[in-house]
């Protein structure tokens, strides 16, 4: 038998927590660790090939997949990611030459950010690396499994923000 590390509630969760179901406080308990011990896996790749965080991977993909420069704002709504938590992460990204600010033309105040050949030099060296590490980390479940997971993680995520919309990324 396949060893799981899930968490479970005790017997008595649902009659201590009258209106609560057990089976969904362990969804959301292993979702959020899954997802943390996840994030902190891709952390530890990305930070190996000189990125500060996921998060900045994230960046350099998006703005490479729209050829083109992008609004900050556009770049954090495609990330899920704060406005003032972006620019954080753009100003690190910049002071690393990875990407570059430059005017916006239509806007005195705007700023348009353009990943630099360094930054597209970085993805080409840590997406194999990453990806290949991910199929390693799915191995214990079938393909089947696998899409039925995306799928469920889908529908858990429609529930939580109604208006999304399934989406190829970047």
């Amino acid at each position: 038998m396949v060893k799981s590390g899930h968490i479970k509630v005790h017997d008595a969760f649902e009659q201590d927590w009258p209106g609560s179901q057990a089976l969904a406080t362990e969804i959301v308990l292993n979702v959020v660790r899954t997802g943390m011990a996840l994030h902190a896996r891709v952390e530890t790749i990305v930070r190996e090939y000189g990125l500060p965080s996921a998060t900045s991977l994230g960046v350099l993909e998006v703005l490479r997949a729209a050829g083109e420069p992008m609004q900050p704002s556009a770049i954090a709504h495609r990330l899920l990611s704060s406005r003032p938590a972006m620019s954080g992460v753009l100003d690190t990204l910049q002071r690393r030459g990875l990407v570059r600010r430059e005017a916006h033309p239509d806007s005195k105040r705007g700023r348009l950010v353009k990943i630099t050949p360094a930054g597209m030099e970085v993805l080409d060296r840590v997406l194999p690396v990453l990806h290949r590490t991910e199929a390693t980390w799915m191995t214990r479940l079938r393909e089947h499994q696998q899409k039925q997971l995306v799928e469920s993680l889908g529908l858990l995520y429609t529930e939580l923000d109604p208006d999304s919309k399934s989406r190829v990324w970047p």
